[in-house]
This record gives C-alpha cells, structure tokens and sequence, in this order.
C-alpha cells in the first residue's frame, strides 16, 4: 500500500493533454515562472510521472524556497518514488516554513508515514550521529515529537535535557504555573528551570519517549541541550577525529 494520500495535493489539477503540453512548452523557454513549474508539475504527476514531477517541483522550491506549497509538493512526489529520506526532509521544510494550518497538518501527516520507513530495520542497534564542532562543543540535530528539527549540544555532563523557552512553545509544553522546577548548575552559576516531559526525541535513529527536559536558556546558536535524561539509555561514545556521535542501546 503506498503511503501517499489519494488526494496529495491541496489544490486540485485538472489538465486536458493539450494543457500539459503547452505547460511543457513553456518550461521549455527560458524564464519559465515558479507558477509554470508547479502546474507542470502537478500535471507530470497526474499523469503518473512521479520522477519528472519531483525533477519539477525541485527547481520551482530552488527559485521560490520559502513558498512551503513547493516543498510539500516535491516531498508528495518523492515518497511517491520511495525515495524516504529526501521526502522526510522535503515534509521537514515545509513546517520550518510555518505554512497555514491546512499545509501543517498535511506535511505533518506526511512526516509521520515516512520517518519509520527511513530506520535502518536490518541494524536495530548502534546508531551514528553526524556532529558539528563549535566553539562551545559539539552540536547534533534532533527531532521532537516527530516535527520540530533543532540544535542541540551534545553534554554528556548534564544530567537532563534542556529546552530554550521558545522551542518549548512551539512544541507545545506549556508547564503552567503550578509546574514543578528544578535546580541547575550551569557556567554562569546556580539557576532554576522549569521540569517538562518531550513526547518524542530522536536522534539519528535511536530515539526515546517521554524524555524529562528543563525549560531553560541553552546558550547561543543552539535550542537545546542533549544530556542523560535521553543519552543514559545508551552507551555512548564521541569519536571526534570522525566527528561522530555513537549511541549504542543499553
């Protein structure tokens, strides 16, 4: 069963042959228009041409990239071409554009379907992580509750996860006022923060529920930091000349 909707589009095309091929004729010039592409788009994947649509709606999201209708079209045409990982990341784009809700829902859906079937299922155990070296350690990518990709800094000294208050937001952890806190060290001394649960946390493929996390300014350039509320479940090891995170389940 495919995984994509019957209806994968938000805005319906309907496209006579004649249609299509003056569309066609027009990409064929130059100057062609972000709305040429995507109609042409549309139409190539009407017709069931999954491969053409993607190679479309990839140069329409390269000339308008902040337009999330883009994103989500080609992300609608890559999971159409089992092409997983590039549609995950495609669904991802569209909801760091903030799109209207309808847009939200229907790349969010998306998302959902196709992450599980990026997972490795023949090597359920050790997973690499990609780091980036900064000046305050080493940062990773993660993704919350399976919609909100961000930095984080990887802190094997911290003993839970901290959130800024603005990823927090987004994500919907709203502690309340009667929200237990807990206190923190950090480099600039003693500090409280607010105790939250993420629903979702993944890094990589290893991933965890029901994460305990801090509501608490990170630092700069960063959303949060990865510490043992998430990385006690595994044993890990930092290769740093690879610039590698290995998490291995315990």
């Amino acid at each position: 069963m495919s995984p994509v909707q019957d209806k994968p589009f938000l805005y319906s095309v309907t496209l006579a042959a004649g249609g299509l091929l003056m569309i066609l004729v027009l990409l064929a010039t130059v100057g062609a228009t972000v709305s040429d592409l995507n109609e042409a788009g549309k139409a190539a994947y009407a017709l069931g041409d999954y491969a053409e649509a993607e190679r479309i709606f990839s140069q329409a999201s390269a000339q308008a990239p902040e337009d999330p209708l883009l994103h989500y079209h080609r992300a609608v045409a890559l999971t159409r071409l089992h092409r997983w990982k590039e549609a995950s990341e495609a669904y991802e784009a569209v909801l760091r554009l903030d799109p209207p809700p309808e847009l939200a829902a229907a790349a969010r859906e998306g998302f959902r379907t196709v992450v599980p079937l990026t997972r490795t299922r023949s090597d359920p155990g050790e997973s690499e992580i990609s780091l980036r070296r900064t000046l305050g350690g080493w940062v990773t990518e993660v993704v919350l509750n399976d919609t909100k990709t961000a930095r984080f800094l990887v802190d094997t000294g911290a003993s839970v996860c901290v959130i800024s208050p603005e990823l927090a937001g987004v994500l919907g952890n709203d502690p309340g006022p009667g929200a237990p806190s807990v206190a923190l060290h950090t480099l600039s001394g003693r500090t409280t923060g607010t105790l939250v649960t993420i629903a979702s946390l993944r890094v990589g493929q290893a991933e965890a529920k029901d994460v305990p996390a801090v509501i608490h300014e990170p630092g700069p350039g960063i959303d949060g930091i990865l510490g043992n509320s998430f990385l006690s479940l595994y044993t890990v090891t930092l290769d740093p000349e690879r610039g590698v995170l290995n998490l291995r389940p315990r």
